[in-house]
């Protein structure tokens, strides 16, 4: 049971009963923990939006060092969490989610002040709903999403691609497709990472330590997927002002 990755080959959880914990508290304790993360990366975020109240644009640029080292330090982070989080103690873990939560707060403050707060609040409003209706329908549907997966990834690849290609090429209406594919896209995410749930207990539910690090991963790819979607609404929003 070392291989998190090995419960996707199962279709029936009925092999992995008698867990120490109901689905209801393991359910719980995934969406405690992204909650919590979403919760300090916004206060985060709003704190730092306050400061740069005034600011220019160019002002905030003149930052952009800072930024680069916070977002070196993030990937390091979800990079650790990603491929090492069940060889870490749970309290390591822990201490490296929340630290990815603080850093991501400091990377998107600046989005946050340039965007309005206004417009950030109509953006996570929509965002929630949303998340929320497509996390119910993952975790309630007896499709197997897993056949999603790769569909996902090569999405995903695609959108980094034409950002890219958009940076350097004057794409008509680029704004509009990149946050219609994007919230697209992190819709299906969702839906595929909150399916994690059931089998990440099933898989996971009579070891202790490994219940706290897969809710902790689960957690991660769901803050992942908000704060995605997220931006991408919030992009889709603000794109005509």
């Amino acid at each position: 049971m070392n291989n998190y990755n090995d419960y996707n080959r199962y279709t029936s959880y009925s092999e992995f009963s008698g867990s120490q914990i109901s689905l209801a508290d393991y359910s719980r304790r995934v969406y405690a923990w992204m909650a919590s993360g979403l919760a300090l990366t916004f206060l985060i975020g709003f704190f730092l939006m306050r400061y740069f109240d005034g600011f220019t644009v160019e002002q905030i640029m003149s930052y952009a060092g800072i930024y680069l080292v916070v977002s070196l330090t993030e990937l390091i982070l979800v990079v650790v969490l990603g491929f090492f989080v069940y060889k870490l103690p749970p309290a390591v873990s822990t201490v490296l989610f929340y630290a990815y939560s603080v850093c991501n707060g400091v990377t998107v403050a600046p989005v946050l002040y340039v965007y309005g707060m206004e417009t950030v609040f109509y953006a996570f409003a929509a965002t929630a709903l949303m998340f929320t209706a497509i996390s119910v329908y993952g975790f309630l549907t007896k499709r197997d999403l897993t056949k999603i997966g790769p569909i996902l990834i090569i999405g995903l690849i695609i959108l980094i691609i034409y950002s890219i290609i958009a940076i350097f090429i004057n794409i008509p209406m680029s704004d509009l497709i990149m946050s219609i594919f994007g919230i697209a896209l992190f819709t299906g995410f969702t839906a595929f990472d909150t399916q994690k749930i059931k089998k990440g207990y099933y898989y996971f539910g009579q070891n202790t330590d490994m219940v706290q690090r897969s809710s902790i991963t689960i957690a991660l790819q769901l803050y992942l997927d908000f704060i995605n979607l997220f931006l991408y609404i919030l992009r889709f929003f603000a794109r005509d002002e």
